[in-house]
């Protein structure tokens, strides 16, 4: 049973007087999280936020940012924080293009928050990335040099994918199982039931 889980991530549009705004290349990706803990954890959640530059390979994920959600650990109950992350850069966005369309940024990549405990990633929300001109003609027909501030992000719908992860250390959990903290194994002999070995 999962103690901690990503219960929701809203994507925290930028806004002006008249509504939400376009999400300029350069805005920060600022995101609303709620967890839901299920039983009071000794150590803090680990959020980063990720940028695909390869999707064959995962070593190449360009790390954005790394927050600790915690005093230390986490209480029972939910739980709401806004995580804010910097940007991908242009160096990233057009790595991530590949050597056939490295001058066009308008390819899909994605970027994925991921949520760890003690090391494992229980959580991953990810979105495909897109980044489009404001300009229908531009849009239509790019040129050949990017303009970089007419350019505006678009983020999919999101993707969750759960992991399996030891919530209770192994030496703990042994402790718990065995109130005494000595761990008795069992087997059979001869045929008999319940012989300690």
């Amino acid at each position: 049973m999962a103690l901690c889980r990503v219960a929701d991530v809203q994507v925290v549009m930028p806004s002006v007087e008249s509504g939400p705004a376009l999400a300029r290349v350069s805005d920060n990706l600022v995101f609303e999280v709620t967890l839901d803990v299920a039983e009071p954890l000794p150590e803090d959640v680990v959020f980063q936020c990720f940028f695909v530059v390869d999707a064959s390979d995962s070593k190449k994920d360009v790390l954005l940012e790394s927050i600790d959600v915690g005093s230390p650990g986490l209480p029972k109950g939910v739980m709401k924080f806004t995580f804010e992350s910097d940007p991908p850069t242009q160096s990233d966005l057009q790595a991530a293009l590949g050597e056939i369309q490295k001058d066009s940024p308008l390819e899909v990549s994605g970027i994925y928050l991921a949520a760890l405990y003690r090391g494992e990633e229980f959580c991953r929300v990810g979105y495909y990335v897109r980044h489009e001109y404001d300009d229908p003609a531009l849009q239509a027909d790019p040129p050949t040099e990017i303009s970089w501030p007419k350019l505006h992000r678009v983020l999919s719908q999101p993707r969750v994918t759960k992991f399996h992860v030891n919530w209770v250390p192994q030496e703990q959990a042994g402790a718990e199982d065995d109130p005494s903290g000595e761990t008795c194994k069992r087997a059979r002999t001869d045929g008999l039931a319940g012989s300690e070995v």
